[in-house]
């Protein structure tokens, strides 16, 4: 059997031409034709000189086979079914041989608004040839996806009804079905009468019993936190002259007040001063005796407090030379940044210790007026050792330029400062570098690498394809992300739904993704689809490129690939 389509004004028709050896019901052609039968698609029967020609009106409908593609929800496959049963139903009641009917799903036709679908009745006498009408159910609901975010319960009991019953009744299938649709409006209207019930008022009687609002009680609760923990006026105004009266704040005390510190806190402080160190790490004194500045020693002036001001200035001027020193003196610490030193390329070194620490008055004969640099050597590859003395400041008009450095692989690379163990930079070049006033300079690491290469795109990655509609309208931007893209105004079965244009029909047409190749289909819509300005045929894909015009009854498309 060969169909095709056909365009008359606003209407789409599936026509089928009468071969000279098809046998046609002429009594069947007569009910289709002369009836509207419910789930059979309206018939028309034309005749040009000897050629003959059946014509069914499909318009605003698509085919089951695209109807039940993708996620398929309860209504739209019980919608399908009973349509189904009703024209097999109807055949019998038109006196229509059942065998007429072509069940199949790319000839059953499907109002996507209602899903309420119709079948094809082609009237030729068939012999022997029958349809299995319980393995065409079964068919569909083992290929289809359903939607998993409602109850497919039902799904279940449908598949459980097909494989138990040895005998197939159409009438005790569409009661199960019924039953299926029934329980689910039940299930919407209880829902919908739910949500307009309003709350109950209760009587007056219990009105006493009822539990007080929420925001006052937690106001008294406040008021109440407020009156336990803060004091009036007058009792803490009292309290601050009774602890005036009672508290003498002796010479040497002093109170600091740490704000923002817990207890844990200020008890680790507390024994930290105990022992003789503060939060820093420095020493602090744990002696009774009092300090003693220059300003005190001139408004309290006697032989005692001169004798204690000298002695503390002493004890801190060998406390400064020891540390500068890296001396250890009895009862102080050393501070952190002393106890080592780092050479660029070389992990912390530890400075080193005498065998016994110097005595508190005694000074060092010669001070050191500038930090030496134990000897270390530094091994690189392919180049000979060499000795670091201590740098000398070389005068600027002497300076020479720096050699172009050749790359060499590095070693032993430490990720947290970037330096190397053995690093690739000459010895002179790196001896410029700790010179003093030359720490500006910056080394240019991996010269020969291809920092200045360029990477050719092809093709594929300089046009990635992401093909979309602009609708020239609103300048909207429809992005065509799925391979069978549907258009059209019916929101619950569109990808792309139009709401401001009832020229547009319920499904309108159909963007097609084949491997980066494009088409469009028109679904039978009532005002058609144009691409370039030319109508298409509906059903039929018609290949769309960069920068097609397309038009859906009156609205206008532009399709880009990129």
């Amino acid at each position: 059997m060969s169909f095709t389509y056909e365009n008359q004004g606003n209407n789409t028709y599936l026509v089928y031409k009468i071969g000279a050896s098809d046998n046609v019901d002429t009594m069947s052609l007569g009910m289709i034709t002369n009836n509207k039968i419910d789930g059979i698609v309206p018939t028309l029967f034309t005749q040009s000189d000897t050629d003959r020609f059946i014509k069914y009106n499909i318009s605003a409908k698509v085919s089951a086979k695209e109807f039940l593609s993708g996620v398929v929800n309860k209504k739209r496959l019980l919608g399908v079914f009973i349509s189904v049963l009703k024209a097999i139903k109807s055949t019998e009641e038109y006196m229509i041989d059942a065998r007429s009917l072509l069940i199949d799903l790319e000839h059953i036709y499907v109002d996507v608004s209602k899903c309420d679908a119709m079948l094809v009745c082609l009237p030729l006498v068939r012999q022997n040839e029958s349809v299995n009408i319980p393995m065409f159910f079964k068919q569909i609901m083992f290929s289809t996806q359903f939607d998993q975010n409602e109850n497919c319960d039902y799904v279940a009991q449908i598949i459980n009804y097909l494989n138990s019953t040895p005998v197939f009744s159409v009438d005790a299938f569409e009661k199960l079905l019924m039953d299926i649709d029934a329980d689910n409006l039940n299930i919407a209207a209880s829902k919908a009468v739910v949500g307009q019930q309003k709350p109950v008022q209760p009587q007056s009687q219990s009105q006493s019993q009822q539990p007080k609002p929420m925001q006052p009680a937690m106001n008294q609760l406040k008021n109440a936190q407020v009156q336990t923990n803060m004091p009036s006026q007058g009792k803490m105004q009292s309290q601050r002259e009774t602890q005036s009266a009672n508290n003498v704040v002796q010479p040497n005390q002093v109170n600091f007040a740490v704000p923002n510190m817990n207890p844990q806190n200020q008890n680790r402080i507390n024994n930290n001063v105990q022992m003789g160190t503060n939060i820093s790490g420095t020493y602090v004194e744990t002696t009774s005796e009092k300090q003693m500045s220059m300003f005190g020693l001139l408004t309290h002036y006697s032989k005692e407090n001169k004798q204690i001001y000298e002695r503390q200035k002493a004890q801190r001027k060998a406390q400064k030379e020891a540390e500068k020193n890296g001396v250890a003196m009895p009862g102080q610490n050393v501070k952190a940044s002393n106890a080592s030193f780092a050479i660029p390329g070389q992990p912390p070194q530890q400075r080193p210790q005498p065998a016994q620490a110097q005595p508190q008055n005694v000074m060092p004969q010669q001070p050191q007026q500038q930090f030496a640099q134990p000897q270390r050597q530094f091994t690189q590859s392919n180049q000979p050792q060499s000795q670091f003395a201590q740098p000398q400041p070389m005068p600027q008009a002497q300076q020479k330029p720096v050699q172009q450095v050749q790359p060499q692989p590095v070693q032993n690379q430490n990720t947290n400062t970037g330096m190397t163990g053995n690093p690739s930079v000459p010895p002179q070049i790196l001896e410029n570098m700790t010179k003093a006033g030359n720490f500006g300079e910056t080394t240019v690491l991996g010269v020969g690498s291809e920092a200045g290469e360029t990477t050719v795109l092809g093709a594929s990655q300089a046009q990635i394809i992401k093909p979309y509609l602009l609708r020239i309208k609103n300048n909207e931007r429809i992005e065509l992300n799925k391979p069978v893209f549907r258009i059209g105004k019916e929101r619950s079965y569109v990808d792309y739904f139009v709401s401001d244009n009832t020229a547009v029909s319920r499904s309108h047409a159909n963007i097609i993704n084949k491997d980066n190749e494009f088409y469009i289909v028109d679904t039978n819509s009532t005002n058609h689809t144009y691409v370039n300005g030319s109508m298409i045929q509906s059903n039929v894909e018609t290949k769309i490129e960069h920068g097609t015009k397309i038009r859906l009854a009156n609205e206008d498309f532009e399709f880009f690939m990129y």
